[in-house]
This record gives C-alpha cells, structure tokens and sequence, in this order.
C-alpha cells in the first residue's frame, strides 16, 4: 500500500515534476495538484464530547484486579510476590462541563523509550500496572505503558491533587481504526482543555553545578563565565527524545502556558532544589520529590532570550544556539521585528510557517499524521482525508500547501516583489510567501495573526475566492498628535469627529463625522481612551467586548495620540465599481511619512495619472465561544491593487454610465467558470482602520486573489 511521500526537502519544481505528481497530473501546475487535493478536504468531527479518562483504584474497590497471573507484552509474566495497581475507567465532558470535565491530568511522553531509559532497567519494566478492560465481565489487561511512566504520573498526580488521568496509548482504543483516526483530529483539544498537562522528560539532572546553572538560566541571574556551561545544558536537555517528536510538539504547544515539564534529578539535589526561589520567594523549581517543575513557556522563553543573546555575543556557538532555538524556541520571542524605535516588541509575520517547519523536522510513524498535527496547531477546521491521500501515494508538501490555503492562509501574491521561487522547499517557500506586513494592535500579536485568514475560501484555478467589502481609499489627513489634556472629557475620536465636522481638513464631513460621534457613545466597541477619560471624571461608562471593532478603535485612536496619517475611505458599490458612498472608513498608516506621494491632501479629485487604491476587508466571528474547540475568528484587512472585471456595453464617453458585466453578472460566478467576471486583488500590505458602513447593512461582493506566478508554472513554462 503507497503512503503520503515525504518530500518537504525537496524544491517545489522538483516535486511538481516527479513521477509522484506527474503521473496525476502530467504537464501540469502546483495549483492543479491543489485542486486535485481540495477534492479530498473534510471538516473536522468534534471527539471530544466523552473523554475516557483513568483513576488510580484503592484497595477496598480491588484486592486482586485480575484473578490470575497476566502473560506480558515482553512475554514475560507480571511478579508473583506482589499485586499489580489497577487503574479503572472513567468518563469526563472537558467541553460542557468546565469544572470538573477539565479537571485531569493530560499526559505528554514518549512512547518508547530514550537513551537514558535504556541504560536503567528499572525504566524498562512492564506489568506493575493493570487497566481495567472496556468489556464488562472480562479481566483487566497488563498496561502497556512502561512502569516508570505510571510511577511519574501517579506522583505528579496526587501532588497536584488531580486523581484523574489521559494518557493517550491507554485511552484511545488502539484497535479501533475509526476512533483512532477521529482521536488523531482531535488530540489538540485534549491537551488545550486539561487543567494540569504534563511532560515527562528523562534527561535526569545529576549535578548541584547543573541545578545551579538551572537556577540561574530561570532567575536570569547567570554569570557571564557560567554561559558556555549554561549552553551546554541547554543542549542536553533539549537532546531530549521528547523535544524530537512531532507528536509532542503538539502536545506542548496547544496546552500552551499550563503544560508543566518533568525533569529528573538524583536524590541528592533535593534539597538545594527545593530551597531555590525566584524574585516572589516562590519555589523556582517546584517541590515534587525527585522532580523539577518547571513551566515550559518558561524554560523555553528563557532558553530563547539566553540562546539569541549568547549567539550575537559569540558568533561560533550558532550551531549549537540554532538547534536549541529550533527545538525548543519560544515564537513570541523569536518572532519579533527588531525595531529600536519600537514602544513595544511587535511582530508583523504568521508564526504558521514555523510551526509547520517544526512539525517537518521532528520525528514521526505515519507521515500523513503531520497534516492532522499542522491543523490542531493552526486551528484549522478544513482537513484533508489521510487515508485517501495515503492510498494515492499523495505529496506532503503539497498537501500542507493545500491544507494552507484552504484555511485561507494569506501568500503574498502581488507581482513585484516575487519572493518564494520553486526552487524553495515547502518550508522555505512558505516562510517567504506568507504576508510579512501584518500590524497587530495588541500586545498578543501572534494571538492576533492566526485569526488573520480569508473567510470560507475556495481554491480556483485563478485563485483563492472569497468574499468581502471594498473600500476606495480617498483624502489623507495629516492630525498633529494629540496630548492627554488634564481637564478633557473628550476622546480622541470625539476631537477628530469636531475637525472632521468644522473643516479642521479642507472640508467639513459631517456624515462621517457623526457616525464617528455615534461610535463613541453607542458602539459596543468603546474607546479605550474614552473609557479612561469617563472613569477618571467619575462616569459609570460600562466596559465593552475586547474584540476586532475594539482593536481598530485603539489603533486609530494611537494614530491620532501619535501623529500618524490616517486616509479616509467609501465604500465600493457591489454592483458598480464607479460608484461610491459618502465616506465611512478610517485607515492608519504605519509611520508620519506615509502616502506622502499622494494627490489629494487638500482636495478629493482624482489623480488620473495614479490608480486608485482599495482596501479589501472581510470579518468572520467563531462559531464557538472559545478558540480551545478549534473554530477560530477570521479576519482580513489589506490593502489592495485591484484589477476589474472586462465589461461590455458601456456608453462611450459616460464614464459614469452603469457598467455591465460581461458574463456572470454583477460579479456572480458561472458554473463553468466561477471566477470569471470577479475584481483581482493583488496584496500591498496589511492596512487596519475602522469601518462604519458596510460590514453589516451592505451584501459582501465575491472577489479573487490570483496565485504567485510560480504555482501556475508548468515544467515546459518555469518562471525560475
């Protein structure tokens, strides 16, 4: 039976032209090998509902759980001078019941055992656990799970105060094809919803001098003469089998700030460890006997910040310093623009490609499973069919392309500059393609940027389709920044709606200007700064959602407060791309020195000789109250070069005349060709701002992001 080809360091024209892909589709582009796979996506089962779970049975429930000797896995057979501890089934309900549904202990570890496991035979035994078996009347089975694994977690159980228990080779029937693979689509929400995840690392901490260097690695308290001994633990922690599955990395990223990592160490240490504390006299690295506790974000934000400044300092440490950032690196650390003028560390990248290029690197059975992993970790709600793409012997590079774009990832697709070329892998042309501009107006940037996707895409042989509004951007102004003046009642939004009404800019906008009034008073998006200035002077203004609308509100209000250029915005006619409402929009440039090369700052004529510009917005709520169940808000905000549609019948010399479509009408797709008639948008940049008409009472228009170059490429027609 052919499985899915593991191909990802492989360029992308390679792999186009291999036989793999050739025989499917001889002669032709990366894009029809998409649509071939598009035809195999599937949306995502909720598995979750009923989570079996074990407890720890007491002595009272089961004096012998077997009623006789059980024959091991090994062959072997369990000790007779003793009674094996039963472990019995239970059910939990992790998304309704958000008390004591989520209340267990979500195991992280490796399924076989690690180099340091091996040299220890105490880590190498079975039978010291038995499970009770889901048939009612038949005798509980040996576990086959090692016994040190169960001795950790029962420790690190009962410390906590937690007797319930996942683990996922006792807990999912293993023998059960349809739950298995149902489980594998839906392992994520197991470890994002437990209250107490936990990984078991095996690299055993023997040294007071490595405890020291722990210390100060966590504290930040380390000497500079410590930093090549510090990197070297590093390296040896990270050598860990756990860091090199792709499986754990699943589980340590979606369990996010709760997992807790399990290190080692001999008995010695206990008690230097336990008197080790951070600035708040807490203990540093837990006081679970025999182990170190330590929250991954933690270790892996210090390994990060520590491995990033050691390599700047001694540039011949970078291969060590790369492998540690590249098994163990925290995004929002690695992530950041490098901007000294900066307020704040800001990130204007997707951490997507680096996720998926994680998940690539890192060890695994089946290959298809890295999709299933690739999509927990995304969020993702459109899969793809492992085993149709298993039986047909399908590319994964080109089904993690597929499994991006159907969740509408954004790749730059603008013809200057191009970026990723076909001689790339799929790591590396994804890492190049994704949109690079994105301005999150929160601190949580990266938080921000996995919700930045197209809404309901459809892959064509043109492009992504999908729908939303087109605002025709107009005037800049030019605010100076505001100051916090000690005695205004007055939001920034409320002074700009007074210069907007009273000419401040050339003109007076007065519809613009009152439904900016309206927005403060009404909106449920209420300013931030409008919320300090009524709190201070003693008003009872009630806090509103934290959401898209209460993002950009901020965003233009930072503009104004900074000086930034803002460009007023109408929206475009669904029907007719001439015509144009009153203005309605508000967007933020990104520094004092954008648009300077616009026509317009004290008019609104057009420049004939410059192209309008538009900005091409689309908003979707999740269907879900949490991100944790895998349905996710998508939003989109660019701004955009638009290329419209051929139409006919339009009167010569009106050029404000109706325009009719050629076919397909007023920008409906054709069953033959569903994107002929739609306006091309080709990507610019990310552009946020405020929109006051549109989202809600005018009917989206379906447009289409044509592909990068390359992916139409055939082998006799190669761009590169």
């Amino acid at each position: 039976m052919p499985f899915v080809v593991q191909d990802t360091a492989k360029p992308l024209g390679q792999i186009r032209d291999s036989k793999t892909v050739s025989a499917q589709n001889p002669g032709e582009s990366i894009i029809s090998a998409v649509l071939d796979l598009q035809k195999l996506a599937v949306t995502r089962d909720s598995w979750i509902k009923s989570l079996e779970c074990l407890y720890l049975a007491t002595e009272v429930e089961d004096a012998e759980p077997t009623g006789k000797r059980q024959r091991l896995a090994n062959g072997e057979s369990a000790a007779s001078y003793y009674t094996p501890d039963l472990l019995r089934r239970t059910h939990l309900d992790p998304v309704n019941d958000d008390d004591r549904g989520r209340d267990y202990v979500a195991v992280s570890y490796t399924w076989e055992t690690s180099d340091e496991e091996e040299q220890q035979e105490s880590c190498r035994s079975f039978g010291g656990y038995f499970i009770e078996s889901r048939k009612t009347g038949e005798p509980a089975q040996p576990s086959n799970i090692r016994d040190v694994v169960w001795e950790r977690v029962l420790r690190y159980a009962e410390h906590v105060n937690c007797d319930t228990i996942w683990i996922d080779r006792e807990c999912v029937d293993q023998d059960n094809t349809k739950e298995k693979e149902a489980a594998i689509q839906n392992m994520h929400l197991v470890y994002s919803l437990s209250r107490r995840p936990v990984a078991l690392l095996t690299h055993v901490i023997q040294a007071a001098e490595e405890l020291s260097l722990l210390v100060g690695l966590l504290s930040g308290d380390l000497k500079e003469e410590k930093e090549a001994a510090a990197l070297e633990l590093l390296d040896e922690i990270t050598s860990d089998l756990w860091w090199q599955r792709a499986w754990t990395f699943q589980e340590d990223y979606r369990a996010s700030t709760r997992m807790t990592l399990l290190i080692p160490h001999t008995t010695n240490l206990e008690h230097r460890k336990q008197t080790a504390r951070d600035h708040f006299n807490r203990p540093l690295l837990g006081n679970l006997v025999g182990e170190i506790c330590i929250k991954s974000t933690d270790f892996r934000r210090c390994a990060t910040e520590f491995c990033l400044r050691h390599r700047e300092k001694r540039p011949e440490t970078a291969p060590i310093c790369n492998r540690i950032l590249a098994t163990a690196g925290k995004y929002n650390v690695l992530l950041r623009d490098n901007h000294p003028s900066a307020a704040y560390p800001s990130v204007s990248r997707s951490m997507t490609p680096t996720i998926i290029a994680d998940i690539g690197r890192r060890g695994i059975l089946a290959e298809s499973d890295r999709l299933a992993i690739a999509a927990n970790c995304c969020g993702y709600n459109v899969r793809l069919d492992t085993t149709a793409l298993n039986k047909h012997g399908s590319s994964l590079s080109l089904s993690m392309l597929a499994l991006c774009l159907l969740n509408g990832e954004i790749i730059e697709n603008h013809p200057r500059p191009r970026r990723g070329t076909l001689k790339d892998s799929i790591f590396t042309y994804l890492s190049k393609q994704f949109l690079r501009s994105f301005r999150p107006p929160i601190d949580e940037g990266l938080t921000f940027i996995k919700s930045c996707r197209f809404v309901d895409p459809v892959l064509t042989p043109s492009g992504t389709r999908t729908r939303g509004h087109l605002w025709r951007l107009g005037k800049v102004i030019r605010p100076r920044p505001l100051k916090h003046k000690k005695y205004c009642t007055l939001s920034p939004l409320s002074m700009l709606a007074t210069d907007l009404k009273y000419k401040r800019y050339g003109k007076s906008y007065e519809d613009l200007a009152a439904q900016l009034l309206w927005w403060v008073s009404e909106s449920p998006a209420a300013s931030r700064v409008g919320r300090h200035y009524h709190h201070r002077h003693g008003s009872s203004a009630q806090l509103r959602p934290w959401g898209w609308d209460t993002w950009m509100t901020h965003e233009v209000e930072t503009a104004l407060l900074e000086g930034k250029p803002l460009r007023l915005a109408s929206l475009v006619d669904p029907a007719n791309s001439r015509e144009y409402e009153p203005y309605s929009a508000i967007f933020v440039g990104e520094d004092v020195d954008d648009w300077g090369d616009e026509k317009g700052d004290d008019d609104d004529d057009d420049d004939a000789d410059v192209p309008p510009t538009y900005v091409f917005r689309s908003i979707r709520l999740a269907k879900e109250q949490s991100p944790r169940f895998g349905d996710i808000t998508k939003h989109v905000s660019l701004e955009v070069e638009v290329e419209w549609p051929k139409r006919d019948r339009k009167p010569e010399g009106d050029k404000d005349a109706p325009i009719h479509i050629a076919e397909g009408g007023e920008g409906e797709e054709t069953e033959d060709t569903p994107e002929l008639g739609l306006p091309k948008l080709y990507i610019k940049r990310w552009l946020g701002g405020l929109c006051f008409r549109g989202s809600r009472n005018t009917s989206q228009q379906p447009v289409l992001f044509p592909w990068p170059a390359e992916l139409l490429a055939t082998s006799n027609k190669n761009p590169d």
